[in-house]
């Protein structure tokens, strides 16, 4: 087993744990069923990723020859396949809990489902699974982008329990993702960094945004529940 796939499942397996403890001191959750159940439901939606990529293989839209193909392949497959099963576990199995009751919780929730993601999906790109073999860019941000997709779905998400209007505001949340999401993987196919950086910069600044807004929603004598 090579370096960087071990470090593939090692990365996204210590934020969890990290995480995990982080929520069970800082809320003193007794039980973390869910949030378990959130990072095993994120593992099984890798499911739709590799199904996405398995059909663009079959007509050979992984051949990416051209700017076309890239873009397709980076925001169609890529981007809503990987997004598109975190948001049906988000949306229709958390969404509709008691302790789901706003954005902050959409993103708590929606992190976790990333994170069980990403410690399968990561490995995958590592070894080539899907359009090609990745660098070592890709391999210690891949994580870290997911958490930042995770919050803008999240929030959004939640936003849509919050104030009655889930149609717009899931709709708004499966799309920045996947947009997001796409994004990412294109700017990853170039040698770049200089919108490599611009990205991570902007996408660090958005997700602390929604992140802070999301708390301020909640109000400082509640605490998510999960």
């Amino acid at each position: 087993m090579s370096i960087d796939l071990l470090f593939s499942i090692g990365q996204p397996l210590v934020i969890i744990l990290i995480l995990l403890a982080f929520f069970k001191i800082r809320f003193e959750i007794k039980s973390l069923n869910l949030i378990l159940k959130a990072i095993a439901l994120g593992a099984v939606s890798s499911v739709l990723i590799i199904a996405f990529d398995f059909v663009a293989q079959a007509l050979g839209y992984d051949m990416l020859k051209n700017l076309k193909r890239s873009g397709f392949y980076s925001f169609a497959i890529i981007g809503f396949g990987s997004e598109l099963g975190k948001f049906i576990f988000l949306r229709y199995y958390f969404l509709k809990r008691k302790s789901f009751k706003g954005s902050l919780d959409g993103i708590i929730y929606s992190i976790f489902i990333s994170l069980g993601f990403a410690l399968v999906a990561l490995p995958l790109f590592t070894i080539g699974v899907f359009s090609r073999p990745t660098g070592p860019q890709f391999l210690f941000s891949y994580t870290i982008a997911s958490i930042a997709f995770a919050v803008v779905m999240g929030f959004f998400t939640g936003l849509g329990k919050q104030r009655r209007n889930r149609l717009v505001d899931s709709l708004t949340a499966i799309g920045a993702a996947s947009f997001f999401h796409g994004f990412y993987y294109f700017i990853n196919l170039t040698t770049d960094q200089t919108i490599f950086i611009f990205y991570s910069i902007g996408m660090l600044l958005i997700s602390l945004l929604l992140v802070i807004k999301s708390i301020n929603m909640k109000g400082e004598d509640s605490a998510p529940m999960p």
